[in-house]
């Protein structure tokens, strides 16, 4: 009887503990590894084939049973985007238009999507292609699609895993179209030397109640090498002020119409940390400090571009204080010849330190470099009368007998005779001055001549005496040719060097 009382009781036991180690060996830890996703969903059709289906008209629906893959490249963390996510396989990238909102909840960047497309639309915004639910019969003819519908999201839309790499491509301007099959489009790209224009330097990265449009460029062409980054105004970053320096930013490419655009997921995605390109338009002020003199040497034009406050300007006259002017090549981050003839403003080798003769390597090779102008008789734009030298203070307040100084260089000395520049010293007060007064300077006249014998570098003296003392707004000083140079040939090369600002 004792015996099989114990059988009776044994198997029962056996089974509670071998259940026991069952539940225990099927408790996951922190330690085991996330799930990867749907190991049964296989993609059977590239992003790039699956977009080359839709050329143009109506949204085109997709009844068979395509599926894509592809990882999330931009979610609505930010509220960048809204309604939408951009995901990307090696092929290229494509929009997915979604109702609801948050859905880096379950979409987040760098998650691998598998798209059940069969009963969605494939249509375009203004060029840029996206999956929605429906037809958008406003815009049917130009691939409006709708959103797809939140019930319906997890039956298209199958969760793979977490974390999955995103590198970006380093791309330039040049290589992004606006072509409808563009492979770049909706991809994460990565632009470098690049930095917001001098225009919008001063913005937030989207405007009060509007989305921002802002420029970006870099060194090399800042007219061609331009692209705009566009952000929404309801981003969480939209407030904050545009980054200052120069550098990488890595963005989802698109482009609306003939418009190219990017869009970033946050602040971090712009990293402009590096000095700025060397700049040709002017920028900021001179701030005069509390010591005097204040001085600006042009050593570093073809490494940081024209110091703060001083601009130069071309159709200047005794009313106007100039348009911005052209500078040759487009910046000053090549040395320039003095016998170079093309019209502009340049980085010239300064006078000091060389002779007439120097050669154009011993001029390159200069460290001691002038803000240079070369006119020619293009008209209106060709500086032939009209160029200016120009320096902007935010006041002089606090301080009297202000006092101007520079080296004024007559460089080109090429074999002959040519024509020759007058300048003059003025002032004008405020933002746009329409009134210009001429100063007193010691020599009386100054000039530069194109020819033998004219290479020169003469030190000029501008005694304010007490017309600008105290002045509590801005206060413009121009080294300007107002009048058309005198002779015929050649235009002379003319620079300025070592300018000094001394008051009591």
């Amino acid at each position: 009887m004792q015996n099989k009382f114990n059988h009776k009781w044994i198997i029962p036991a056996l089974g509670l503990l071998m259940a026991g180690l069952l539940m225990i060996s099927c408790k996951r830890t922190f330690t085991d590894p996330p799930e990867l996703g749907a190991p049964d969903m296989v993609a059977n059709i590239s992003i790039k084939d699956i977009k080359a289906r839709y050329t143009s008209g109506a949204p085109v629906a997709i009844t068979d049973d395509a599926v894509i893959e592809g990882v999330v490249s931009c979610d609505d963390r930010s509220g960048n985007y809204y309604q939408q996510i951009a995901i990307q396989d090696s092929t290229g990238g494509v929009l997915l238009r979604l109702a609801g909102n948050n859905h880096f909840n379950n979409y987040p960047v760098g998650r691998k999507l598998f798209v059940k497309l069969k009963g969605l639309y494939l249509g375009q915004y203004n060029g840029t292609l996206q999956f929605g639910g429906g037809v958008d019969t406003p815009y049917l003819n130009q691939g409006g699609v709708t959103l797809l519908a939140t019930n319906l999201q997890n039956l298209h839309i199958i969760k793979g895993a977490l974390n999955q790499p995103l590198v970006p491509k380093l791309v330039t301007v040049s290589q992004l179209t606006t072509s409808l099959q563009d492979r770049y489009v909706s991809t994460l790209i990565k632009l470098s030397g690049y930095e917001f224009s001098a225009a919008d330097r001063s913005k937030n990265y989207a405007d009060d109640g509007f989305s921002g449009n802002r420029i970006i460029q870099d060194c090399s062409n800042l007219n061609a090498n331009k692209i705009t980054l566009r952000t929404s105004d309801f981003s969480n970053f939209a407030t904050l002020p545009v980054a200052q320096g120069n550098g990488d930013i890595i963005a989802v490419y698109s482009f609306f119409g003939s418009t190219k655009q990017l869009t970033i997921r946050d602040t971090t995605d712009v990293r402009f940390n590096n000095p700025r390109c060397p700049t040709f338009s002017g920028e900021g002020l001179i701030t005069l400090g509390s010591s005097s003199p204040f001085t600006i040497n042009f050593d570093n034009l073809g490494t940081a571009g024209l110091p703060a406050g001083v601009y130069v300007k071309q159709e200047a006259s005794g009313g106007f204080i100039g348009n911005e002017a052209t500078v040759y090549n487009s910046n000053f981050l090549t040395p320039t010849a003095w016998n170079q003839t093309s019209l502009g403003f340049k980085n010239y080798a300064s006078a000091t330190g060389l002779i007439a003769t120097s050669s154009s390597t011993a001029q390159s090779t200069s460290t001691n470099r002038a803000l240079g102008a070369r006119q020619t008789g293009t008209a209106a734009t060709g500086g032939d009368p009209g160029y200016a030298f120009a320096f902007q203070l935010p006041n002089t307040t606090g301080k009297t007998n202000l006092k101007l100084e520079f080296l004024l260089q007559s460089l080109d000395a090429s074999t002959g005779t040519g024509r020759t520049t007058t300048w003059r010293v003025d002032y004008g007060l405020g933002d746009s001055p329409v009134l210009f007064t001429t100063a007193t300077t010691v020599p009386a006249t100054l000039t530069t001549t194109f020819g033998t014998g004219t290479f020169a570098s003469t030190p000029v003296t501008v005694d304010f005496g007490s017309v600008l003392n105290n002045i509590n707004q801005k206060v413009w000083i121009r080294i300007v040719a107002l009048n058309s140079t005198s002779g015929s040939g050649n235009r002379p090369s003319t620079g300025i060097d070592d300018v000094k600002f001394s008051w009591n």
